[in-house]
């Protein structure tokens, strides 16, 4: 191996070692590499001017004098830092979204971005969640479908799917103009408008129950005025139940109004006494009646009125189930 190759290997092995966290020090890389201390200061050298020049204020090679080493510095402003990587973990590990061998994927590669003396810390923190987390029932890889169904719904291209309804023998072909991808309690969706019919609201699918896609190369038009918001959506859908946008209004006399402030990201509070407040809300769809109906007695629909009766109807029929 003549000189030159030497040296990069030498300087790709410090730069690596460098990446992983570890603490570079010249005595210890002369004796490694068989070369005086000048040489691996050379190489350092050449390594702070490379990462300088490439990475800017995200990264930067210093002397650390407690270390007596070198180490590389990650700006905190734009790496994650570890109390970061460890509540991502948290959130990974609650969605129960993914598979198992996806997750344990996911959180390998997010422990490693953390600093190397903190790893064990991370991993003994969720290592009893992790120990029993149990995926949903669908068991299936999604990751892959996520980023193809989002470059659809990025460049505007019609895409058919094969959807399987729950309860149904087989599959149903459906054309689509994906419009946005979201995550709500364990699921991922795909929504949509269909293109042989004329909804003025999106449809929603299960992305773990479609069977099969193909994102064709036609491409359909958005008026931008009316284009699709999947934070706005998601701020009035419940339970992912698609439907006509409604107003609604109702009185709560519950413990925790913050709960239902943080459930309706849309409500705001146009009444208040002593006992209740009066809140008003836009939302997507019937979704919002499972909801409310979990409140139990602490809630009343005011409006609308057509709503208000479906409700009664629904506690009706309920309370047929307990005589």
């Amino acid at each position: 191996m003549d000189e030159q190759q030497s040296k990069s290997l030498r300087i790709l092995s410090l730069y690596e070692r460098l990446c992983q966290g570890d603490t570079i020090l010249k005595k210890e890389e002369a004796v490694r590499f068989g070369v005086n201390e000048k040489t691996i200061q050379r190489d350092i050298d050449e390594l702070r001017t490379y990462i300088a020049n490439n990475f800017e204020a995200s990264m930067v090679l210093e002397y650390d004098r407690k270390k007596n080493g070198y180490v590389l510095r990650r700006n905190e402003n734009i790496w994650l830092t570890n109390e970061e990587i460890l509540v991502l973990a948290k959130v990974l590990l609650e969605s129960r979204a993914f598979q198992k061998a996806e997750m344990d994927q996911l959180l390998d590669k997010l422990i490693l971005q953390s600093q190397p003396e903190n790893r064990r810390f991370i991993q003994e923190v969720i290592r009893n969640e992790r120990f029993h987390y149990v995926p949903v029932q669908h068991n299936q890889s999604l990751i892959n479908m996520i980023w193809d169904l989002s470059y659809a719904v990025r460049t505007k291209r019609v895409t058919i799917i094969d959807y399987q309804k729950e309860g149904n023998d087989s599959p149903v072909k459906r054309k689509l103009k994906p419009v946005g991808i979201v995550f709500s309690e364990y699921y991922f969706y795909l929504v949509a408008f269909l293109i042989d019919y004329d909804f003025s609201f999106p449809t929603i699918y299960r992305m773990d129950r479609i069977v099969d896609y193909c994102i064709t190369d036609e491409r359909f038009k958005v008026d931008y005025k009316n284009r699709f918001e999947e934070g706005e959506f998601r701020k009035r859908v419940q339970f992912m139940y698609a439907g006509e946008l409604m107003k609604i209004t109702f009185r709560f006399w519950g413990p925790s109004l913050q709960a239902i402030l943080d459930r309706l990201p849309t409500a705001k509070i146009i009444a208040k006494d002593e006992q209740s407040v009066t809140i008003e809300a836009e939302v997507y769809g019937r979704g919002i009646k499972m909801w409310l109906l979990s409140q139990a007695q602490y809630l009343e629909v005011l409006k609308p009125e057509e709503f208000r009766n479906e409700m009664r109807e629904t506690i009706e029929k309920m309370l047929k189930n307990y005589k």
